[in-house]
């Protein structure tokens, strides 16, 4: 399904309401990125998993775990 939203001033700032049928919680933290075509890609900013040498939960997929174990090798 797609839905229409439309960008508003607030204060110096361009904002974009996100529909509660989303269930985005107010306060959550998101990295954006903008394409080439000028498209934005909002995505949940996580912590940087290459800084801990704690295990990846069982529950993640096993390509980021290899990636993960690629990237502390390289900075040792």
């Amino acid at each position: 399904m797609m839905i229409n939203v439309k960008a508003c001033k607030v204060g110096n700032s361009i904002s974009i309401s996100i529909p509660k049928q989303y269930h985005v919680e107010a306060g959550s933290e998101y990295v954006v990125y903008k394409s080439k075509n000028g498209g934005l890609i909002f995505t949940p900013k996580i912590e940087n998993p290459f800084l801990s040498d704690e295990p990846f939960p069982k529950d993640e997929d096993e390509v980021w775990q290899t990636i993960a174990k690629e990237e502390i090798e390289k900075n040792v």
